[in-house]
């Protein structure tokens, strides 16, 4: 690459037939019927090969619109913001003038977590760094369930909120005991932290710098950090939001779901209010944990932003650079942001660096260490559970379920030896999202969908495909047909795994919270509660007459279940504001986490007399980092006066 003051250059889009062109067009009825199936409205994918641009659209903007989207049209990429952050970062780490390098404590920048960051004691560097939060390495619980609410609401305006949770609770007692190796603690609140050091260090909001520092100079013109609210309803430039509802279940109760499992109940698209992370009011600035999920893109304008990273990363792996030479700032901070993700993958026991999961491909499907290259979301629980509920007939038996990028070739394969490759995925109200990059082959994959399907994450399941057929040049009409064929084995069991988890979730809703708890007799439980400085909830009666659970006081209502077994006068009471997912759907919430009644549990107690107010409540929201014996006080939301 020749040396220069602006941009590295981006793939050019060519007339000339291609692989990926023929795969893509050989492979597009299948793929189209997974998203219908799926009950997807829209998506847009987009391949890169060598250069070549490829597209494909699915569907249409919106239920209410006949307009297919385009290679142009705006998605909300939700969680596929990472890597834009992990190159600002970058950014910041090339300039020198900052005085931050990954090493950096994240205490150095955020005083205010004094005495909160320091890791495992077997951690070769025992206090959180910015490369840690970079690649999810940190014992911070996980608080999506305080922040991503119904009805796309996002409560956290700013950083204040995240400080405080992160000072006064406990940190995750999963990674207490062992390394981070071959694992991480997926955390968007590291990505908000990473957005106040952009912030701090710079003077800058982290979307302006984001927008200023890349994607002006690279010219992706249809990304942005921000997007004024009104503006979401041009379906010109953006499309809709929606969510899936499974329809025709439980009319025969869980026993019913193995049959459902192969012909499958029907998957009803519902139109949405979107995810209000990536809104900002004109004039203000947009949340901190739009750094972790806040962006809004296209299949083109990505495409050209891996463009340019797969030929920074040619470059460098051909020894052309030389920093003495003049390089534009954005380039000079992809070869930083390269060479700390190659440091850290180069050792086989990173899973996550610099903003992307990562892997080696090809894959032996024997290693257990490993996440599934390409899964994600909501289809890598599934894939897990497929491997779990299979184990006793060894780990190559359960992965004749899981068939991409495994060892065994279909045309050709993939070359001699491992092959580095990156991926991420986004799930968020209204929008999902993946895309999957193998640096040596020159290649990229990227799916955008306006739906979150918890019934199946099409835009995922697409993606994996697509890259492991590009990764193998599948051309042949008979290997594609075996590809399609192991593709329609997967889809089967990620959607029955979901349909017996859905199944399994109501029936126990209903065995043991079949009714509202009504507002007359849980009267000691009405109040606000705290949980930290700025972190609170408030339990009112509602015009029905039924208790509601409400965070931040504004934003959906959760209505409150009591347990059949609790009586008005108790001691202690326990409630749950887990819903029927035929109500919680149409909200744009609902996936795997949340599966598990027990994860919105309400434990009443400290009441002193018979009919006086509860003193506090407890609800534990990251259970996965609570011992199960262990204190659970640290949970308990308290009574204000």
């Amino acid at each position: 690459m020749p040396k220069s003051s602006v941009a590295p250059r981006a793939s050019q889009e060519r007339s000339k037939r291609s692989i990926a062109e023929y795969m893509l067009r050989s492979t597009s009825t299948v793929l189209e019927a997974i998203f219908q199936e799926s009950g997807n409205v829209g998506a847009s994918i987009g391949l890169l090969e060598d250069g070549n641009y490829t597209f494909h659209d699915i569907g249409t903007r919106a239920l209410d619109d006949d307009q297919p989207p385009t290679k142009n049209s705006r998605y909300l990429i939700s969680s596929m913001t990472k890597p834009f952050m992990g190159l600002a970062i970058s950014i910041l780490v090339a300039d020198g003038r900052h005085g931050i390098c990954f090493e950096t404590p994240v205490k150095d920048i955020l005083p205010e977590l004094e005495g909160r960051t320091a890791l495992v004691s077997d951690q070769m560097k025992p206090e959180l760094t910015i490369g840690h939060l970079l690649a999810h390495r940190s014992e911070f619980l996980r608080y999506t369930n305080l922040w991503e609410s119904p009805g796309g609401h996002i409560p956290w305006t700013t950083i204040d909120p995240v400080l405080s949770l992160l000072r006064h609770m406990p940190r995750s007692s999963q990674y207490t005991e062992k390394t981070f190796d071959n694992s991480r603690n997926y955390s968007n609140e590291c990505f908000a932290l990473l957005a106040e050091v952009v912030e701090r260090t710079t003077r800058m909001p982290w979307g302006e710098f984001v927008t200023e520092r890349i994607l002006q100079p690279l010219h992706l013109t249809s990304t942005f950090t921000d997007v004024p609210q009104d503006h979401l309803q041009d379906r010109n430039r953006y499309v809709a939001s929606h969510s899936v509802n499974v329809d025709g279940l439980m009319a025969g109760g869980h026993q019913l779901w193995q049959r459902n499992c192969i012909t499958g109940p029907k998957a009803e698209p519902l139109l949405i209010e979107p995810s209000q992370v990536s809104c900002v009011n004109r004039g203000s600035k947009p949340s901190p944990l739009g750094a972790a999920a806040g962006m809004v893109s296209s299949t083109k304008d990505l495409l050209k932003f891996f463009g340019y990273l797969l030929e920074v990363f040619g470059s460098l792996q051909g020894k052309r650079y030389d920093l003495g030479h003049k390089i534009s700032e954005v380039e000079r901070g992809m070869i930083t942001w390269w060479r700390h993700i190659l440091s850290h993958t180069q050792s086989e026991n990173s899973i996550y660096a610099g903003g992307w999961n990562t892997t080696n491909i090809s894959w032996n499907p024997c290693d257990m260490k490993h996440r599934w290259p390409g899964s994600d979301g909501d289809n890598a629980r599934r894939l897990q559970s497929a491997i779990r509920s299979s184990h006793s007939d060894g780990a190559l038996t359960a992965n004749r379920l899981w068939y991409f990028f495994q060892q065994l070739s279909i045309g050709g394969g993939v070359g001699v030896g491992k092959k580095l490759a990156l991926y991420h995925g986004g799930n968020m109200v209204g929008a999902t999202s993946s895309c999957f990059l193998i640096p040596s082959l020159k290649q990229a994959v990227v799916v955008l969908c306006n739906t979150r399907g918890f019934y199946l994450d099409a835009a995922n399941i697409a993606c994996m495909f697509l890259a492991d057929a590009l990764a193998r040049k599948a051309t042949d009409p008979r290997a594609l047909q075996t590809l399609c064929a192991n593709l329609d084995t997967v889809v089967r069991h990620i959607k029955g795994s979901y349909i017996r988890d859905l199944a399994l979730y109501e029936t126990r809703l209903e065995r043991e919270y079949s009714q509202l708890a009504r507002a007359e007799d849980f009267a000691g439980c009405v109040g606000r509660f705290r949980l930290v400085p700025g972190v609170f909830a408030e339990i009112q009666g509602h015009a029905g007459g039924s208790l509601r659970f409400q965070l931040y006081g504004k934003g959906f209502e959760y209505p409150l279940r009591a347990r059949h077994d609790c009586c008005a006068v108790s001691s202690e009471v326990t409630m749950t504001f887990a819903m029927p997912m035929r109500d919680l759907v149409p909200l744009g919430v609902g996936g795997n986490n949340r599966l598990n009644i027990r994860d919105f549990e309400l434990v009443f107690r400290g009441r002193r007399g018979s009919g006086r107010p509860f003193e506090e409540f407890v609800w534990v929201f990251d259970r996965n980092g609570v011992y199960e014996d262990g204190d659970e006080s640290a949970f308990a939301w308290k009574r204000v006066a």
